[in-house]
């Protein structure tokens, strides 16, 4: 019996065809495109074009801008002149500092000699000698000029314990040291101190966080300082100065310096959330026996000022670190000068081709 014949294969003519037509477009417009940006293939090597050459300096500036700035030890140093400092402090280290003569006031205090119960509810503690003050467990700092009468300044600090939040860390904890045999004053309440006139005092600090200044409308708002006057301390100057150094070498250079309004509040880190590693020397101003003299140093990059009614970080770019290098101002000037040859040489091209 005859089989019926099997169906014909559909045609793949009109198929190939069309998969070939689309390789062939494809590969024209890549032709069209290399040609235009390198005037290739001429079966020989690219020719740099002016479109060439100035997408490589724009891909060249966006890839010096995504490196990292510790490629380059970016530091930053700040100067101020302020009337209010709020330091937050590591929790790992133990701090003490030297006071000038003054008083202390506690929330709760062992017994002591020096120390006489105030309303029933705090302690004050009044020496006419220098005292030390231990911190451990971190805490947050405040020091602030004081109001007076007397041609010499008086300071005040505040002492906050840090707030464990459940941790297992272990708590704020102040002592106070006095000369003599008496027992030291140990707490683990807030802490304030106002000295009596000084001409002269300074401390070194080691800080995680630090604030400089204070907005006008919050002092106000307070309405009174440490001392219970009311007065608005404020950071009556200050600059901050970035530095960098060449790659593989100890030379370090300046690449930014700016100056604050006064009345700015200056934060660093500029994150919120991230803590860093500050170090620095406040002092009494020589200048100005109503400000301190405050010095830090960091290696953060970044540094938050509020103003009223405006805030914005003051940081550095890659781009102005690598640009104070002689070795980057050359490889600029060779690449200027192939825009100018190849911009010549196509001009003239074009010439040839008309005449």
């Amino acid at each position: 019996m005859d089989q019926p014949p099997s169906p014909a294969p559909p045609p793949a003519t009109e198929t190939a065809s069309a998969t070939v037509s689309v390789g062939k477009r494809a590969v024209l417009k890549l032709k069209g495109v290399l040609f235009v940006v390198f005037g290739w293939p001429r079966g020989h090597w690219p020719i740099p074009t002016v479109t060439s050459l100035f997408v490589l300096a724009v891909l060249l500036v966006a890839a010096v801008e995504l490196l990292p700035k510790h490629l380059s030890d970016v530091t930053l140093t700040v100067h101020s002149r302020t009337e209010v400092v709020e330091l937050e402090l590591q929790p790992e280290r133990t701090y003490v500092w030297w006071l000038p003569a003054g008083t202390y006031s506690l929330l709760a205090a062992g017994p002591d000699a020096k120390c006489e119960q105030r309303k029933g509810l705090d302690s004050v503690c009044a020496y006419a000698e220098p005292t030390s003050i231990t911190i451990k467990g971190g805490g947050t700092v405040r020091f602030e000029m004081l109001a007076g009468d007397s041609a010499d300044a008086r300071f005040g600090l505040a002492l906050t314990p840090r707030t464990n939040g459940g941790s297992k860390s272990q708590p704020s904890t102040f002592e106070i040291h006095a000369a003599g045999k008496h027992p030291p004053v140990v707490t683990q309440e807030l802490v304030t101190y106002e000295s009596q006139p000084v001409k002269h005092w300074r401390i070194l600090l080691i800080a995680k966080r630090v604030q400089i200044g204070e907005f006008l409308s919050e002092s106000v708002g307070a309405a009174e300082g440490l001392d219970g006057l009311p007065h608005e301390p404020i950071m009556t100057e200050g600059d901050v100065r970035m530095f960098a150094r060449t790659f593989g070498s100890l030379e370090r250079y300046q690449v930014k310096e700016e100056k604050f309004d006064p009345a700015d509040v200056v934060q660093i880190p500029a994150q919120p959330d991230r803590d860093g590693l500050l170090l620095g020397l406040l002092s009494l101003d020589n200048d100005s026996q109503r400000a301190f003299a405050l010095t830090l140093h960091t290696d953060l990059s970044e540094v938050f000022v509020r103003r009223l009614g405006a805030a914005h970080k003051i940081g550095v770019s890659m781009w102005s670190i690598l640009s104070q290098l002689p070795i980057w101002l050359a490889l600029w000037v060779v690449l200027v000068s192939l825009i100018v040859v190849a911009n010549y040489h196509a001009q003239r091209l074009a010439g040839i081709k008309k005449s």
